[in-house]
């Protein structure tokens, strides 16, 4: 018996009819619901130099976004059981070394990423690590389960900013920016100003909650963040655009912080004297979620109704449509993107 499932090509992807694999020990197989595609989905897809130098096989099964529903244990596996809907937590932890025993398991010293290591979601069932399927609250419906993994990322920036009562700007309002954005307001930050160069997904940021916009080629840093009233006390970098946080950077308010989530392709050139040893300012780096932290939190938040994410999913399709999902995704036309295998 076979299973829909989308390949990586190197570049590009394709649809290939898969075994439906055999969870082993610890591990238990999931029947995709949603998936989602991630911006990693997107640099694997277009095989860019990232993607081709992570050890990533051809043929490897894309995507690490969804929720899923658990129909088979694995031997030993008893912190869940057949009808359990969860998601994906995408870092899998060795749960032995000394990162892992002092509640670090996201940074694991040995950690594999579901997907990149392992066959991924874009498909309809997959294998997952026990330890790494998280049980979804039944509060939370299935479309905005399939987006925890990321929601949970800007949750996570929210709390390494430590935003509360603080002006924060957040660079970037793809998905990452935008939940951190969202994260932001719900955990009581004084005002939140998200940037974005497409109008599009400031749009949708406008939808998400009581936002300052700010798009940088109509409007220069300067003069949105130039005055002491509006300087932030808090940036979420979330781009990898050298050139966003070297013009944003010098606005930040003494004592400030940075949590640096964006991902950068090569060397990046700051004024750190001026810029963050002066100020005494804090650059931190945001990877993944906390284990378990950040999940409780989040779907704490949720449940309060302070969250409100779902203007974000802006487009849904069947995964046989993947190439015209793939295109949305990639030009910003749409935010979070949905694939049902």
């Amino acid at each position: 018996m076979g299973m829909k499932s989308l390949i990586t090509g190197a570049p590009g992807a394709r649809l290939h009819t898969a075994a439906i694999p055999e969870p082993r020990q610890g591990e238990v197989l999931v029947r995709v619901k949603i998936t989602a595609i991630c911006g990693t989905d997107i640099h694997i897809f277009n095989w860019n130099k990232w993607a081709a130098g992570i050890g990533i096989k051809p043929g490897n099964i894309l995507g690490h976004e969804c929720v899923a529903e658990v129909v088979k244990l694995g031997e030993g596996v008893e912190s869940l059981a057949l009808g359990d809907r969860v998601c994906i937590e995408t870092h899998i932890p060795c749960e032995d070394c000394s990162l892992c025993k002092n509640g670090n398991m996201h940074i694991c010293e040995n950690k594999r990423i579901f997907s990149l290591h392992t066959d991924g979601c874009f498909a309809e069932y997959a294998v997952v690590p026990a330890v790494c399927a998280r049980k979804v609250p039944d509060f939370i419906p299935d479309d905005l389960a399939s987006i925890l993994e990321p929601l949970g990322v800007g949750v996570h920036a929210a709390q390494v900013g430590n935003v509360q009562g603080k002006r924060v700007v957040v660079l970037g309002a793809g998905p990452i920016g935008l939940f951190s954005a969202c994260a932001s307001l719900a955990l009581g930050a004084h005002s939140v100003t998200i940037s974005d160069v497409k109008n599009t997904r400031l749009e949708v940021a406008s939808m998400c909650g009581d936002m300052h916009i700010w798009n940088p080629l109509e409007i220069s840093a300067s003069a949105m963040l130039g005055s002491r009233s509006s300087a932030p006390e808090v940036i979420i970098e979330t781009t990898g655009s050298n050139q966003a946080i070297a013009e944003t950077l010098p606005y930040l308010r003494e004592k400030g912080k940075v949590a640096m989530v964006g991902l950068y392709s090569g060397d990046v050139s700051l004024n750190l004297s001026r810029d963050v040893i002066y100020k005494e300012a804090t650059v931190e780096g945001v990877h993944g979620r906390l284990m378990w932290d950040t999940w409780d939190v989040m779907e704490n938040l949720l449940l309060e109704k302070k969250l409100n994410v779902r203007p974000a999913i802006t487009h849904e399709f069947a995964l046989e449509d993947y190439e015209e999902g793939f295109r949305i995704a990639s030009s910003g036309e749409g935010t979070k993107v949905l694939l049902k295998p």
